[in-house]
């Protein structure tokens, strides 16, 4: 191989071995940054599908609950009881009475709820009864797909039945139906049940309850996930229930059969997420079960779209390495330029010295190994000439080949100040609590002038926190110690950026700061209801009413010490603007015992 290159010009070899020592890393680092960021990418969209998929599925669960319960309302009611029990012997003016009454109750119940449309009965016989919805927009299902339904009623024996429902295939409207939003009604969910009478215990007749599409696409609709996603709902058969996009129409087979197969397979074997590949495009499909009925939300995301930011720092890492394959190549042929120029240059006086020219002088100013060689061929030429003209010239020009090597030497000075900036280097490290400090410091400058979105999430917040009150501790010589309560569920929550600092600054300066002995923080944060609070409690000196209006109002005059100017009230003011007046802080603090602030804000994510 050697002998190969050899073959070869210096400057070529030189190109080759630079741009092979710097494409064969590159091309290892693009690979290795795009299988990571990809896979990052990928785990990262996956939990934060399943936990959207979660969600969704506990909302719904949570509606048909509550529709399940006000059914069982309206099946016990007496005047459903009553009409249910006594049909055949009601006369038309009692019917028309009980159905009035009927209608008056469901629209009292479902007037807030716009996507319940209509509460059907269904007595013994097969007489219906319009409970509720729009007289102008009736339905009847078709005779042989009632006949299915109630005998599927009638073996749940009191049991819920949810069905899907549309004009196309299972249902057809009467009277009227022209506008967008009658038509809309024709798609939805249908609940319905077996009613049996209160004193005797027997099937009395049967109950329905019917929604629009709207009622179960309402609850994820406005969810996003990625560009090019849908969500929607199946039942155990593969059939759509709901579904948000006008491409996955509900009651109809899912249009790629295989989804529900690996979609039952996965669940077997407790596995919520999977790849499969739909119409030619790959998607990673995620899905979680909605309690007590047979039913899946699932939601699919394009991979095109996983991949999108791995694909940027993919073309990013490419126009990296190209950037640095032509400045190789540069460097290359400027190394090179410096190498084979002295050559050159020795080569051409060589050739005078061979035609019988003793007087040639190579110039070459530096001192590295051509440099060397050069100077070594002038000096040869120096002395061979002298040697022709006497021992004396030759002598002197000894001695001037020394002293010249005598300057090439490293200056001793120049070492020893070397070596002592080195040592004290060395002894510079040892200063640990400084590096932390300012480890620490720089973090959190970092934060303050941050760029981007003003709100980020709350790990990234107590991470300014931490280097905040580390700082602090330096400050106050260990005179108070942080402890942490926080539910790791809202850490991926947003909160404004740098809201919790200037309430800790206050329980630090006016709490723990004029108190005797050590004193205690103690920063929690939960989910309450759909908010989350975050409570900072300090065990310091606290203040009466007077001496907290009194640090309200220094801090908006800004007299107490902060990082980046926000105080108490500030902070108050900024909650407000972004998420309204409900939300804010509220301080709670007894004379000598405690203080503690109070903040409230929407659980974002």
């Amino acid at each position: 191989m050697a002998k190969i290159f050899r073959n070869f010009k210096i400057r070529t070899r030189l190109v080759l071995l630079f741009t092979v020592l710097s494409v064969i890393p590159l091309l290892i680092t693009v690979i290795l940054v795009y299988k990571d960021s990809s896979d990052a990418l990928k785990e990262k969209i996956s939990t934060y599908s399943l936990q959207v998929m979660g969600q969704v599925s506990e909302n719904i669960k949570r509606e048909l609950d509550r529709l399940e319960n006000d059914s069982v309302e309206i099946g016990f009611s007496d005047v459903v009881q009553n009409t249910l029990v006594h049909y055949e012997q009601m006369g038309e003016w009692e019917i028309e009475r009980a159905i009035y009454i009927m209608r008056e109750n469901n629209v009292k119940k479902f007037s807030f709820l716009h996507d319940v449309s209509d509460v059907l009965l269904y007595t013994r016989d097969g007489k219906k009864i319009n409970a509720y919805g729009d007289a102008g927009f009736s339905f009847n299902l078709k005779q042989d797909y009632l006949k299915n339904y109630l005998s599927q009623l009638h073996e749940k024996d009191g049991g819920v039945v949810w069905v899907p429902i549309n004009t196309e295939n299972e249902y057809h409207l009467v009277k009227h139906a022209t506008s967008a939003e009658q038509l809309s009604k024709s798609n939805g969910v249908l609940l319905g049940r077996a009613v049996r009478s209160l004193s005797e215990g027997d099937r009395i007749g049967y109950l329905m309850i019917r929604t629009n599409e709207r009622y179960l696409s309402n609850i994820y609709k406005d969810i996003d996930i990625g560009q090019g996603a849908e969500i929607f709902v199946l039942d155990k058969t593969g059939r759509v229930i709901s579904s948000r996009s006008p491409h996955i129409p509900i009651t109809k087979p899912y249009f790629d059969a295989k989804m529900i197969g690996k979609i039952k397979e996965n669940f077997e074997v407790g596995q919520h997420v999977f790849s499969l590949e739909i119409e030619g495009g790959k998607y990673l499909v995620s899905f979680a079960p909605v309690e007590g009925v047979d039913w899946f939300v699932v939601s699919t995301i394009p991979f095109s779209y996983i991949n999108s930011d791995s694909q940027k720092i993919y073309a990013g890492a490419i126009v990296i390495a190209v950037i640095c394959f032509i400045i190789a190549v540069l460097l290359a042929y400027l190394f090179s330029s410096s190498i084979l120029a002295p050559l050159n240059k020795l080569r051409k006086g060589m050739k005078q010295v061979q035609e019988g020219n003793l007087s040639v002088i190579v110039q070459d100013q530096y001192n590295d190994e051509i440099g060397e060689v050069t100077q070594n061929f002038n000096n040869m030429l120096i002395e061979i000439k002298s040697l022709m003209d006497n021992i004396k010239n030759q002598e002197n020009q000894k001695r001037l080949a020394e002293l010249k090597a005598l300057q090439a030497q490293i200056n001793p000075h120049f070492l020893s100040n070397t070596l002592n900036t080195v040592k004290f280097l060395a002894k510079a490290q040892k200063a640990n609590n400084i590096e932390s400090l300012t480890t620490s410091l720089i973090q959190l400058f970092h934060m303050t002038m941050g760029k981007g979105d003003d709100l980020i999430t709350i790990e990234k917040e107590l991470e300014y926190i931490t280097n905040y009150i580390n700082i602090q501790e330096y400050r106050y010589l260990n005179k108070f110690k942080v402890s942490y309560d926080i539910e790791p569920e809202i850490l991926a929550c947003k909160i404004p950026r740098l809201l919790l600092q200037p309430v800790v600054e206050n329980a630090l300066i006016h709490g723990i700061g004029p108190m005797d002995g050590q004193g205690m923080v103690v920063i929690k944060g939960f989910f309450y209801d759909k908010d989350i609070k975050i409570t900072i409690t300090d065990n310091g000196v606290g203040m009466s009413e007077d001496e907290l209006e009194v640090i309200l109002q220094r801090e908006q005059e800004g007299d107490a010490m902060r990082v980046n100017g926000i105080g108490i009230v500030n902070a108050s003011e900024r909650i407000k603007m972004y998420f309204g007046t409900q939300y804010g802080l509220s301080i709670e603090s007894v004379q000598g015992l405690y203080t503690t602030v109070e903040i409230t804000i929407p659980a974002l994510k």
